[in-house]
């Protein structure tokens, strides 16, 4: 037993650590299965499975169950990033990654639901080789970072109209970065949070839903690193910023779902300045300067054929790169603003159903207003397409 536990923690890091490049607003994913992706992240007001209780923890007791259920959805996700000088365009490599989600949930009692949701919710990475801003320059810049949150849920029905959630949320988020200054090897470290969420049936038609999750605090990391011909300990926070999002859901026709979201996230908070102090006390800023973020998603629904649902989705966040700060974000290129999602569900029976889904990140670009003239104009753009298969279980 021991074993095999050791070998399904084994496999979640393994997983926690393969989405490195999930850049989609910002640094934060759509979603973390494939009909989250698939309704365009518009899951706050009428959860769409039981993994969206990461996102609205009231959403554990909206799922429709008679004892229990479990998903499980996996991800490819391809991601293209390059950055642009007036004499060449270099892309970055390593650009296929992983994902994953799951999430059970199981009745306690006619008003108290009982949760588990996991899965990577956030990341960034490129690969970009020597010489990506002059041909003889040593300008190699290689970076990633992964979010895995682990989060327990407890869901209470108040009444027909009223569900209220909690959840603390366990992360553990594992970074490294080389650059021409600083190389930092790849550490992780552990972080604690909470959200809380609810969801309110205005009529049989109308539903609304409110959640907040607070900033994740994480530990300090320490890496074994070396900056220029100092070699030694070097420290960081980097924490996770905190979102509050809202959303209303209307069922016009029993076939027919749609959904608005509007979430912020607060990202001006932990990626404006992130301070690296070396083995000797010396600082070395990293001024990402950051904006936060207001995310706009769209999500709708509509059974085409008892048991054949199809989903689509649109979902827009404005950069949280100025042009003020390309020069500062080689190594965390996260400049793709519209998302447009597409999903297919097939009900084989009461108790099992599978979901494919499409989403296309469009190709987005940022040009530099203060890079050197010798290289100007200096730009950096990102493009995704994921794909997502899901299973789901009721019982």
């Amino acid at each position: 037993m021991k074993t095999k536990q050791l070998t399904i923690a084994s496999l979640m890091l393994v997983f926690a650590s393969s989405t490195a490049a999930l850049a989609t607003n910002g640094d934060n994913t759509l979603g973390i299965t494939a009909l989250q992706w698939a309704r365009g992240g518009a899951i706050v007001a009428s959860p769409v499975d039981i993994p969206s209780m990461m996102y609205n923890p009231a959403a554990a007791g909206e799922i429709k169950i008679d004892k229990a259920g479990f998903d499980m959805s996996l991800g490819l996700l391809n991601a293209n990033r390059s950055i642009n000088t007036k004499n060449r365009s270099t892309e970055s490599g390593s650009d296929n990654y992983l994902a994953m989600g799951v999430g059970a949930v199981a009745k306690a009692t006619d008003k108290l639901y009982l949760g588990m949701t996991a899965g990577g919710v956030a990341g960034l990475g490129v690969d970009f080789a020597g010489g990506t801003l002059t041909p003889a320059s040593n300008t190699a810049v290689v970076s990633t970072k992964s979010l895995f949150k682990i989060a327990p849920t407890l869901a209470y029905v108040v009444n027909d109209k009223l569900t209220l959630g909690v959840s603390p949320q366990i992360g553990y988020q594992s970074m490294a970065m080389r650059t021409p200054q600083f190389t930092l090897p790849q550490t992780g470290v552990f972080g604690i949070g909470a959200s809380v969420g609810a969801i309110y049936h205005i009529t049989p038609k109308l539903q609304t839903g409110l959640s907040y999750t607070s900033k994740m605090f994480m530990q300090e990391y320490s890496f074994n690193g070396i900056a220029g011909a100092t070699e030694g300990k070097y420290k960081m926070r980097m924490d996770v910023p905190q979102t509050v999002a809202g959303g209303v859901a209307y069922r016009p026709i029993p076939k027919l779902l749609l959904e608005v979201d509007v979430k912020w996230i607060d990202y001006s908070d932990v990626m404006n300045r992130v301070d690296i102090q070396g083995p000797t006390g010396a600082i070395i800023p990293l001024t990402f300067g950051w904006k936060d973020q207001i995310i706009y998603s769209l999500g709708a629904e509509y059974e085409v054929l008892p048991g054949l649902t199809l989903r689509s989705g649109y979902n827009y966040g404005n950069s949280p790169i100025g042009p003020e700060d390309v020069t500062s974000n080689y190594g965390s290129i996260a400049t793709i603003e519209h998302h447009l999602s597409l999903g297919v569900t097939k009900q084989w029976s009461p108790a099992v159903a599978t979901s494919l889904s499409y989403t296309h990140g469009f190709n987005n670009k940022v040009t530099s207003s203060n890079a050197p003239a010798a290289l100007a104009p200096v730009s950096i753009e990102a493009s995704q397409n994921i794909a997502y298969l899901q299973l789901s279980f009721r019982f």
